[in-house]
């Protein structure tokens, strides 16, 4: 087990973003902020990522704590990125699901994600993987909350639809101002993207960006296009720059 606990809270935020969610936002590594979601069903409590320790969860588990301690809490990691499910030590007896491809990602990059960006652990961290894996969707129909396989970001992305708030999460799938390209399969992304702007949604959210829209979604349909044809792209700052030259090197890349 690993533990640091450098970070405070000081750097997080709460937000209610719908009638039965909330966002956490961490404002703790550069570049960008990072969310942590909570949605509160008929029956259940679902959590969307865990960020990056035990400590960064401590916020999360009060609120549950306070408001509603009866409710089952189902952990949802949307990927294996460190930013993402570090903070699932906090939550060991409880369901986590993750696609069958987190479980194997996670374990298998654990160790050079540790040594990478361990200067973020925020209280304990240890490895705790995914107890409930799948493929395609799983769908709880007392909550009409839908989690499904949205492969882009990286092959284990995971999105979650709440039929009846019509909100859609779908992870670093999108952000702005650019997005991260973390496997090189440009055409799997755009159908995952598309399929975003097929749904009936009122609100989607991201991690990295809070909340976006359809213009968003088709601004990065746009972009992967783009980068996959090998056609320029004006960006308009150093950061964007970066994370695109990056992009480009993922993508010459033969696998993940």
């Amino acid at each position: 087990m690993t533990e640091l606990g450098k970070i405070e809270r000081k750097n997080m935020k709460e937000r209610s973003i719908t009638g039965n969610s909330i966002a956490f936002i961490y404002y703790e590594i550069p570049d960008f902020y990072t969310c942590v979601f909570l949605i509160e069903k008929k029956t259940r409590i679902f959590v969307i990522d865990t960020f990056c320790g035990s400590v960064s969860m401590e916020p999360v588990l009060k609120h549950i704590a306070k408001v509603c301690p009866e409710k089952e809490v189902i952990v949802v990691n949307s990927h294996f990125h460190w930013d993402h499910v570090w903070g699932n030590v906090a939550f060991k007896d409880k369901t986590i699901i993750g696609h069958r491809f987190c479980h194997e990602d996670l374990l298998s990059n654990w160790e050079h994600q540790i040594n990478n960006h361990g200067q973020y652990i925020s209280g304990e961290v240890d490895i705790v993987l995914p107890s409930l894996t799948f493929d395609k969707s799983i769908f709880f129909p007392d909550d009409q909350i839908e989690i499904f396989h949205s492969p882009g970001h990286t092959r284990d992305c995971i999105s979650v639809f709440d039929h009846d708030e019509g909100s859609l999460y779908v992870g670093d799938n999108v952000e702005e101002p650019i997005i991260y390209v973390g496997d090189p399969d440009i055409e799997t992304y755009v159908a995952t993207l598309n399929h975003y702007l097929s749904l009936s949604t009122r609100k989607i959210f991201s991690s990295h960006t809070l909340e976006i829209t359809d213009k968003e979604i088709q601004r990065t349909i746009d972009y992967l296009i783009k980068i996959k044809s090998g056609i320029d792209v004006d960006l308009d700052t150093a950061y964007e720059r970066r994370v695109h030259s990056e992009n480009l090197a993922v993508l010459k890349s033969p696998t993940y």
